[in-house]
């Protein structure tokens, strides 16, 4: 039994991320990665609703709603982080050609397409795009693992089927997900704020905290 939500394998272990949100209603939550927050169509205000929409984003094909919204926040932001790191250097010289570039021929660009000259600002842009490529870069991971591996949507179909979900009024910050027959899988799920997400684990002993880089 596979599960594709236990993540580390495939993508590697994840820095500390930064603080999760914690929004009250769906009024109050931002886009993540350029993409708006969608509860009528990927229900999470329990963890069945949040394991049966991540299995609906994938079967879909919206990947990247799937990492950006329905993936343990705090998990992805990490790999983001590192990935983004990554791709910083080369982001970095790009952008330095292109402001140069830009700059012997102001006449031909115009200034809200102009990369920064100011430090602060060039540093931003670059750390900017080293994010978009690392978030892009994840989704495309995701969506291999995915493709190449189909048993890995089945597998996860039945903990949603036949699988032991916690009673929704009683489930606390937490919730696990097995299967009588399965003794050494699980599929785990978080609570932050009003939603649930799908967690980078298969069994009780979490994901070992990595060093920082």
């Amino acid at each position: 039994m596979r599960c594709v939500f236990a993540l580390a394998g495939l993508l590697g272990a994840a820095a500390l991320a930064p603080s999760q949100e914690k929004p009250k209603t769906a009024d109050d939550v931002r886009p993540r990665f350029g993409l708006a927050f969608r509860p009528k169509a990927y229900a999470q205000a329990t963890p069945k609703q949040a394991l049966e929409s991540a299995i609906t984003a994938a079967d879909k094909g919206e990947f990247n709603y799937l990492v950006a919204h329905l993936l343990d926040p705090a998990f992805v932001d990490a790999r983001v982080g590192v990935r983004a790191r990554q791709f910083e250097p080369a982001i970095e010289a790009d952008l330095a050609r292109l402001r140069e570039f830009q700059q012997q021929n102001l006449d031909k660009v115009s200034r809200e397409d102009r990369v920064p000259v100011d430090p602060t600002a060039f540093r931003e842009r670059v750390a900017g795009e080293a994010r978009v490529a690392a978030f892009r870069q994840i989704v495309r991971d995701v969506q291999e693992k995915l493709t190449d591996d189909p048993e890995v949507l089945k597998d996860l179909r039945r903990f949603n089927r036949q699988g032991t979900f916690p009673d929704p009024g009683a489930a606390g910050e937490t919730a696990k997900v097995g299967l009588p027959d399965v003794k050494d899988r699980a599929v785990y799920l978080k609570k932050i704020g009003e939603r649930w997400y799908v967690e980078n684990r298969q069994t009780d002993e979490k994901t070992p905290e990595p060093k920082k880089e």
